[in-house]
């Protein structure tokens, strides 16, 4: 069988309000505003980091995991965001990226073909108004540096709703020149297709030409694709 149903020997000390897996890594947000971490072939070793943030405070919406489980991010219901790269045993605010996040697509290319890097690449983040930001931040050890290295707004989409779910897809692979994004909102799906910036420096987006291509002109059907979903399906 392709899978296979086990139980995790664990009983969480608070309500589980999001849970992430990864290469055999489970993240568990808890409602008290810890971090759980479960390396899922030693079920035994449990890992526990607290947020420096009280529950009365802030409250704790998604944990996001990238392909490499390196890079954690979480969200709250304030906007107040966090980041904990792997191996460290305490959280990072993230004061440049001050939004509720709803999904985020990370660079899985870039990510897995630079391992020993502590950097995120660029990844995308969908938002519960409706509008994607472009980030990038960098783990490593600099006293003089944050590691926010850049968050840009791109793209808005028009029905402000929120971006339930956000992939993209760099090509040709071997030089890589263009991008498929591909958005969710709790309505429609929206395809987005186009050139990338060319990237000399760390603080520089990568998808601005993309997007621009649909911010100065007004979307088409043929060029912005889109899928209501009906949720009747009784006819």
């Amino acid at each position: 069988p392709i899978f296979e149903l086990g139980k995790v020997q664990y009983s969480p000390p608070a309500p589980i309000v999001s849970l992430a897996v990864c290469s055999d890594l489970l993240v568990m947000g808890l409602s008290n505003n810890n971090l759980i971490m479960i390396e899922l072939s030693r079920p035994e070793h449990v890992v526990k980091i607290p947020i420096q943030r009280k529950p009365s405070e802030m409250t704790l919406y998604k944990v996001f995991l990238d392909p490499t489980r390196r890079h954690i991010i979480v969200s709250s219901t304030q906007g107040e965001n966090w980041y904990l790269f792997k191996g460290r045993k305490k959280f990072k605010p993230l004061k440049g990226i001050k939004m509720v996040i709803e999904s985020i697509a990370w660079n899985n290319g870039g990510l897995l073909s630079s391992l020993a890097s502590s950097s995120t690449k660029e990844f995308l983040i969908g938002t519960r108004n409706g509008t994607v930001y472009e980030a990038l931040l960098d783990a490593e050890e600099d006293f003089f540096k944050s590691h926010e290295r850049y968050t840009t707004s791109v793209f808005s989409l028009p029905e402000r709703l929120p971006i339930t779910g956000i992939q993209f897809q760099l090509y040709p692979p071997l030089d890589v020149k263009q991008a498929i994004i591909m958005l969710t909102t709790p309505s429609r799906i929206y395809q987005l297709q186009g050139p990338l910036e060319k990237k000399a420096e760390d603080n520089k987006s990568l998808f601005s030409s993309l997007f621009a291509r649909y911010r100065d002109t007004p979307p088409r059907e043929h060029t912005f694709r889109f899928i209501t979903l009906r949720t009747d399906v009784s006819a």
